[in-house]
């Protein structure tokens, strides 16, 4: 079996009093696609950073292509794409020249690559970066994160701000970067509804520590919108165990459950015998935001 392509053990990073990554242990194999899912200061950036040997670990280790971030840094992000939320490039550069600029940063860079890219993007190589839209900017930075043909690409809110055309552009060209044999992709966003259909595996963090690593197809199995529907009027308060959140409509609550299975249904109708009992499958945005909520009212996944 191929080693881990990411792999942590207890890793934890303290900023005074505020533990952001709180002893994550994590396992990423080759060729897999996972979305890192949390709220706002969740620890997500501050994870990826980590592995990416621009912030120095508290506690535990890590290992991302086999280097240790804390002692390779360099070396490592020759070997990796990264494209973050915010872009750091010299204004008065044209798109040609930042390109040679970084040429010479990567060992692997492939000046074809890099042409293919900036007419996919209609990237023209003499416009300067001061005249660019942001949706142009991204496109970039995405251009040099693959240019050199990284074994792990790592985006980290790299679609927040974009219009939704220059999102779908984005996505398309990330579905033929995930079918790259061997590559290995890391996606931290909240636009979890666009990048559904790209992801393999989804990864749950909650005030720094790692709730859950799950493959798609089996959360979307686990996770379901329970729909009660009650003849007359429903009852003022839901008495349904474990259940992440509840809402009342009218004559119906509507709940979200995170451990559905034909027992667990058998269960719920049991219980409540004089309502209709009706179940849907959720989508990832869905089953973040049922997770988010939980974890804001103190409680867990």
């Amino acid at each position: 079996m191929d080693d881990p392509v990411i792999q942590t053990n207890g890793l934890s990073k303290r900023f005074g009093r505020l533990t952001a990554v709180d002893g994550v242990s994590l396992a990423v194999p080759p060729g897999q696609v996972l979305a890192l899912m949390g709220a706002n200061g969740a620890g997500k950036t501050t994870l990826i950073r980590l592995l990416l040997g621009l912030l120095q670990p508290d506690g535990g280790s890590a290992t991302v292509l086999g280097l240790d971030p804390r002692r390779e840094s360099v070396r490592l992000r020759q070997r990796v794409g990264y494209v973050s939320e915010a872009h750091h490039f010299y204004p008065w550069m044209r798109i040609g020249e930042v390109c040679r600029f970084a040429a010479g940063a990567y060992p692997t860079w492939d000046a074809d690559a890099c042409r293919e890219l900036l007419q996919t993007f209609g990237l023209d190589p003499e416009k300067r970066l001061a005249g660019l839209s942001r949706g142009m900017t991204a496109k970039v930075a995405l251009t040099l994160a693959l240019a050199h043909r990284p074994r792990l690409l790592v985006l980290d809110e790299a679609t927040s701000g974009l219009d939704a055309a220059v999102r779908q552009e984005f996505l398309e060209t990330m579905v033929g970067v995930a079918a790259d044999a061997g590559r290995t992709v890391l996606i931290s966003t909240h636009l979890l509804n666009e990048v559904e259909r790209v992801v393999d595996h989804a990864a749950f963090i909650d005030r720094g520590r790692l709730r859950f690593v799950e493959d798609i197809e089996s959360l979307r199995e686990r996770f379901r919108e329970i729909r009660l529907t009650f003849a007359d009027e429903a009852p003022p308060a839901l008495d349904l165990p474990r259940a992440l959140q509840a809402t009342r409509l009218g004559r119906e609550w509507v709940a979200v459950i995170g451990d559905a299975s034909e027992a667990r249904f058998r269960e719920i109708r049991a219980r409540f015998p004089q309502a209709e009992c009706v179940g849907r499958v959720l989508s990832l945005q869905e089953i973040f935001v049922a997770l988010q909520q939980t974890a804001a009212a103190g409680g867990g996944p």
